[in-house]
Formats: C-alpha cells, structure tokens, sequence
C-alpha cells in the first residue's frame, strides 16, 4: 500500500504540465470519504485516502492527472442535465487518451476508448446512450470507428413537421392550449455550434474547436404550487413532447418560490417518472431566471396567480386557468378550465 503524498504528486503534476505549474499549486485537493476514488465539483479535487492507498504512486498521479484535465476542460458544467453515468464514461474516455498521449501510464480499470482520440465528449455520450438503449456495450469495437449520431434533416418551418407523435389530451381547454403552442414553437435546430477546448495539449495550451453540440427543443417550468393536479401537469408536458421530433431533447423543471433543476425528457418513460417538488407560493422572477439560454423555446405552465417578474423574458405562458397575465415580452395563452363556460381561447399578447 502507498500512502498518498499530495505534495509530491502536486510536484510531480507540475514537472508534467509546466505551463500550468501555477494553476496546479493553487487548485484545492481535499480529502473525502466519499470519493471513490478521486472526483471534482467543477472547482476542486476531491480524493479517498482510504481507497487511493491501494494505488502505486504512478497510478495515484494519474487519477490526479485526470481530474486536473477535467477541471481544465469545464467537464462538470459541460455534464449538467446530462445522464451521470454516461457522462462521466464519456468525459474520462477523452481524458484518459489526452494523459496517455502525455506519457502517463493508464491504469487497467481506466476507461481507454480508440474512438475518444478524435471525438468530443459529448459526441462519445451521445454513442454511449445509443448502446446502452440497444443494450450493447459502451463501444463494441465496430462501433468505435462510427462517427458520433448526425441529426436527421428536420423541416426547418416552425410548427410544421415537428410531431413526434400526438398524444390525446382528455382536458379540452388544454388541449386547445397545446394546439396552440405548437405554431408559436421556433423550428427545432437540434444542433448548433459553439467553440470547446480541444483533445489535444500543445505546449501547455488547450487550442479550441469549432464544434456541434446538441441543443435543447425547448425548456418547460412547471408551476407546482398551482391548484393543478399533478397528472395535469405531466398530460401538458406529454402534449409539448408530442408538437415534437422524436429524437429532440425537452428539459422539464418545477418551481415554487425556488427552482428544482431541470431534467431531460427523452420518452414517455421519463415524463412518468417525473418528480413534481414544491408545495409553497410562487417566485415568477425565480422561474425566469432558471431558463439556460440554450433551448429553442422557453414555456411556463402556471395558473398565473403571483406577480409578474420586472424584466424582460421572451418566453410562452400557458396559463390554465381565467387569470389575465402580462409579462414583460412574453407571449400568453389561455388554457381554459372544463368548469368554465367561455369560449375556449388562444391569446397571444406581446409586450
């Protein structure tokens, strides 16, 4: 057994990557009974003494090494809303080659995929997905050489051959509302294309990548202090996912007078078995402020009983219900409850 030396292990790290000597005496290295054997936060390193004495010091080194590459690679923000097993397979495959290119002996528990010398990480999570729904391995070794998935060509006019599949709604006046939705939908892009740090170290440098990268369809938030029946709530998120393309990625996430993450909706499977948190009031400047950015179409389902935040969100309202809304640059529609006599309505107020 070797006890783990961080102070030599921090030296030796340096004398490995010396344009980054200064970073790599600065980065915080904590101890953790929880780590298994050496994890990150996205700020600092985590390890398990009791697990990382069973490891050599070349070993140790390596999975100090590791973690320091995924810290100066984003790969724990670049992994949010993302499945955690998949990902981390992904990110340390690429990690993992990037080390064994700079002479680091790779341990045999060590993920180590050919595939990962040209690919990103998020192109190798999206294979990993693949397999595994196809309950194949992580890469089989014909597998290895394919090209991460390339969307289909999707028909780029908005509200038009987006369907992924209708789903019946039983509630009239939502129903209405999702019809509705669907020509108020931006077309989905599926991928777009941003600047990612490269696989490859040169002099001390991470050069970067012009890359695709997937793009949410849409993000949905879903008032869960409403006097709506969860089932209600889980019928409109069914309803949105049908205006959309099989393959395209809806985040769903709750709030009240604070927000509960958003989650990935891939099948009908996922929308079950949503958890639907919060029970207190509700917070619309927290629910606006939870919207990434990165989704095609921002949607709230509220009842629309709190105020409406002060700045500006270009986002689509569905509120079930009579109560008349009016945010800052947001488009409204009404679903109306079966109880109510009215005309079912669509209105579409920008301001």
């Amino acid at each position: 057994m070797s006890m783990l030396d961080l102070d030599s292990l921090r030296e030796g790290l340096c004398d490995t990557f010396p344009a980054w000597s200064r970073w790599i005496a600065g980065v915080r290295i904590d101890e953790s009974p929880k780590a298994l054997p050496v994890d990150n936060d996205g700020r600092g390193i985590f390890y398990n003494q009791r697990l990382m004495r069973y490891y050599t010091p070349e070993t140790q080194r390596f999975y100090l090494a590791q973690q320091l590459l995924h810290l100066r690679l984003n790969h724990y923000e670049r992994g949010r809303d993302r499945d955690r097993i998949a990902w981390k397979r992904a990110s340390d495959a690429v990690v993992n080659q990037m080390l064994r290119r700079e002479g680091l002996q790779v341990p045999m528990d060590a993920v180590l995929v050919p595939a990962a010398e040209e690919k990103s990480a998020e192109e190798l999570y999206e294979i990993f997905l693949l397999n595994r729904e196809r309950e194949k391995p992580l890469l089989t070794e014909e597998e290895d050489q394919l090209p991460a998935p390339v969307p289909k060509k999707k028909d780029r006019k908005a509200g038009k051959g987006t369907e992924g599949g209708r789903r019946d709604i039983e509630d009239p006046g939502l129903a209405v509302a999702v019809k509705g939705l669907s020509s108020m939908l931006e077309p989905s892009l599926q991928t777009d294309y941003d600047w990612f740090p490269g696989n490859v170290i040169r002099d001390g440098m991470l050069p970067y990548q012009f890359r695709p990268y997937p793009v949410a369809y849409a993000e949905v938030l879903l008032d869960t202090s409403a006097s709506v029946e969860p089932e209600l709530l889980r019928a409109f998120v069914k309803g949105v996912k049908g205006l959309m393309q099989e393959d395209a990625v809806l985040r769903v996430g709750c709030f009240d007078t604070r927000f509960y993450g958003f989650r990935e909706i891939r099948t009908e499977k996922d929308i079950d078995a949503l958890e639907l948190r919060g029970a207190g009031g509700t917070n619309f400047t927290v629910a606006i402020n939870a919207f990434t950015g990165d989704a095609e179409n921002q949607i709230v389902f509220t009842d629309g009983y709190a105020e409406m935040p002060e700045q500006r969100c270009d986002a689509i309202w569905v509120v079930y219900g009579n109560m008349p809304i009016h945010p800052l640059g947001g488009r409204v529609i009404y679903a109306k409850r079966p109880e109510e006599k009215e005309k079912y309505e669509i209105d579409f107020l920008i301001t």
